[in-house]
């Protein structure tokens, strides 16, 4: 690892431990809400709280075989009918020593591009999301083992923290009649995706954190396929190097 590599170790473990004890996270109303840094409200603009709270998962990496444990704060918004619109947000931090690769576009994506929500900007690109692995199907009313459903997708993602922490918003709605036997868009900036993507941008609002609650509630998220929250959500992870003495 080199200098700068292990000055950002560092600090990062110092900013970790110095954040813990006055950390308050989970749901403010239908907001969630984070008091370590970045400190920040997220929240849908229009769409009803379906469920808030954490949970658990199990990411791999491109360095080895076994998974990389971690917890995710999550929003999901929402009529819970397939047919409906539907909205996600994320935090979720890795320990010390991982660090988020990148904000990046997802495979077969189109439209990518930089959003920004609060102070925050956020990497954005479309694609198209099917059920049958979803972490939201049920929560988007689609049973297990029902008939795949599909949806088309605006994704943004924030890495802070020295790349430990990630923020990551989604908006959905069902795949349109003309995209039905599409297998992954290929084309972007049509007039039916460019509204689209409008309103996936008005679908969130990001600001800071009320000040003075101390009636965040933490809980957890219900109804959420954990086993499915991976990295084709939240983005791949790398290790840093060990430090090697000579």
């Amino acid at each position: 690892m080199n200098k700068r590599l292990r000055i950002v170790v560092t600090l990062s473990a110092l900013l970790l431990t110095a954040c813990v004890a006055g950390t308050q996270r989970g749901m403010l109303d239908t907001s969630y809400v984070s008091t370590a840094r970045p400190a920040i409200a997220m929240r849908a603009t229009t769409l009803p709280l379906l469920t808030g709270g954490e949970g658990s998962c199990s990411l791999s990496w491109s360095g080895g075989l076994e998974g990389v444990p971690i917890t995710v704060w999550l929003a999901a918004y929402g009529s819970g009918k397939p047919d409906a619109p539907m909205a996600v947000i994320a935090h979720a931090d890795l320990h010390l020593g991982w660090y988020w690769d990148d904000d990046g576009s997802r495979p077969f994506s189109v439209d990518p591009g930089v959003e920004v929500f609060g102070d925050v900007g956020f990497k954005a690109c479309t694609y198209i999301v099917e059920s049958t692995r979803d972490p939201f199907a049920i929560l988007a009313g689609v049973p297990e083992n029902a008939e795949p459903m599909r949806w088309v997708a605006r994704g943004f993602a924030a890495r802070c923290n020295f790349n430990m922490s990630k923020l990551v918003m989604e908006y959905r709605e069902p795949l349109p009649e003309h995209l039905a036997n599409t297998p992954h868009l290929v084309i972007g900036q049509t007039d039916w995706l460019r509204a689209f993507e409008n309103r996936a941008r008005e679908a969130f609002v990001v600001g800071p954190v009320p000040a003075n609650r101390d009636d965040i509630l933490r809980g957890y998220a219900r109804n959420v396929r954990w086993r499915y929250m991976d990295q084709r959500f939240l983005g791949t992870v790398s290790r840093y190097e060990p430090i090697t003495r000579y």
